[in-house]
């Protein structure tokens, strides 16, 4: 099993996407735990974007690594209804406005839907007012927000005083991604900063826990 892990970051560092379908079939009927095999892939698209910040790989790697994983979560999800019983409640994902990177957003949607959260995902370039709505309609207690550029920054800082404005700040825990650190999240006055998929899962399920929001 351990062998068709350690394959399985490899082939998709490589985008070896015929590989990829081939072993995580094979670790179905292994047995292997879906959510390992979806990790491991994190792990290989995380390789993907390491080799895209040295300049080996280029967008159209990025953008195939993310269809890569979106076949491999259609072929997970064959053998479980997808959200037939939600164990969270809905949290609010998007790439704010003036940003369309959505890749590392698409593959933590993916695994946190896999493992009961309700997402609402407003994709890309989302103004703050959309997640305003997005949080009233939803009664959303987490509201996840990402963005790989420096302009983003100003974009998430927006959303944060918009949800302030609306009376929802109070209730409502935000968490920014991407390109992001300690710093950025006191500018952008959000609870929590994160960097990879794991994080922001355990984030929000520690919230919502504690805030007793099960469904």
């Amino acid at each position: 099993m351990l062998k068709i892990q350690k394959m399985l970051v490899g082939a998709m560092a490589r985008l070896d996407e015929a590989m990829v379908m081939n072993l995580v079939t094979q670790g179905l009927k292994m047995g292997i735990n879906p959510y390992v095999l979806l990790e491991e892939i994190r792990q290989g698209t995380d390789r993907v974007g390491e080799l895209y910040s040295k300049g080996e790989y280029f967008l159209s790697d990025l953008i195939m690594a993310s269809e890569i994983f979106k076949d491999v979560l259609a072929l997970v999800n064959q053998d479980r209804v997808v959200n037939a019983r939600k164990i969270y409640p809905t949290v609010i994902f998007g790439t704010v406005e003036d940003d369309i990177h959505d890749i590392g957003k698409n593959i933590t949607t993916g695994i946190m839907q896999y493992n009961g959260f309700g997402i609402c995902d407003l994709g890309v370039d989302v103004p703050a007012r959309k997640f305003v709505e997005a949080v009233t309609l939803h009664n959303s207690r987490v509201v996840c927000l990402t963005g790989l550029i420096t302009d983003a920054y100003d974009s998430m800082r927006d959303t944060v005083v918009c949800l302030e404005e609306a009376g929802l700040r109070p209730m409502t825990t935000v968490i920014i991604g991407g390109l992001v650190n300690e710093s950025v999240r006191k500018y952008t006055g959000a609870d929590y900063w994160a960097t990879d998929c794991a994080k922001v899962a355990e984030l929000c399920r520690n919230i919502l826990v504690a805030d007793k929001q099960i469904v």
